[in-house]
């Protein structure tokens, strides 16, 4: 039978995970602690229950630095709601649900997972421009223009603790090949417009 050794850590928080290291040298790491600094991280930082407002603010453009929520909820259905500004007419969003299982148990899932953009607040609701199924799909959405806007994100969480997604949203910033055809387009109506200033 070998010897388990464990290693000095420098905290003594209960999620701390604590490696064990036997005399062959292979790191075991201990189930529990594991599943509970597991627990921990993904409950850190974020809201637990069902029926979550969330006022984002106004939303980037930077796609390397977007907005990001990661929801947790107890197991049922939900209906999540997320109010936001952008500064042009077009916004990239994507939702995706989180699978966390333990020995063959779905401990967080969440099933159904669809969200739907609409103009306005959530407060005064605007037109609809589509739901959109939450499989990491990133959606390019041409909407009305600056503004504010709210995404209703709805699903059930099915997972023994419930279940958990994430969310990330940008403000579309046009590609080099929309603003080459705007180029293109307006000299085009320009020889157009000279043309018919020369026939007059």
């Amino acid at each position: 039978m070998d010897k388990i050794i464990l290693l000095p850590t420098r905290s003594n928080h209960p999620a701390y995970l604590r490696p064990a290291i036997n005399l062959k040298g292979k790191i075991e790491m201990k189930t529990k602690a594991l599943f509970f600094a597991l627990v921990l991280a993904l409950s850190a930082g974020v809201a637990s229950a069902n029926d979550i407002q969330v006022n984002a603010g106004a939303i980037t453009q930077d796609t390397a630095h977007p907005y990001g929520h990661l929801f947790i909820h107890d197991a049922g259905a939900f209906t999540d709601t997320i109010d936001f500004t952008i500064p042009s007419g077009s916004l990239q969003s994507s939702a995706n649900p989180l699978l966390v299982s333990l020995g063959g148990t779905d401990v967080y899932k969440i099933i159904n997972l669809a969200y739907s953009v609409y103009d306005g607040t959530s407060v005064s609701p605007g037109a609809s421009y589509g739901t959109f199924l939450g499989d990491n799909t990133t959606h390019d959405l041409a909407l009305a223009g600056a503004g504010a806007y709210h995404i209703i994100v709805s699903g059930s969480a099915v997972g023994s603790m419930g279940g958990s997604y994430g969310v990330a949203i940008v403000s579309g910033v046009p590609e080099p090949e929309t603003y080459a055809m705007m180029l293109g387009g307006l000299g085009l109506m320009g020889v157009i417009v000279r043309r018919r200033k020369s026939r007059v």
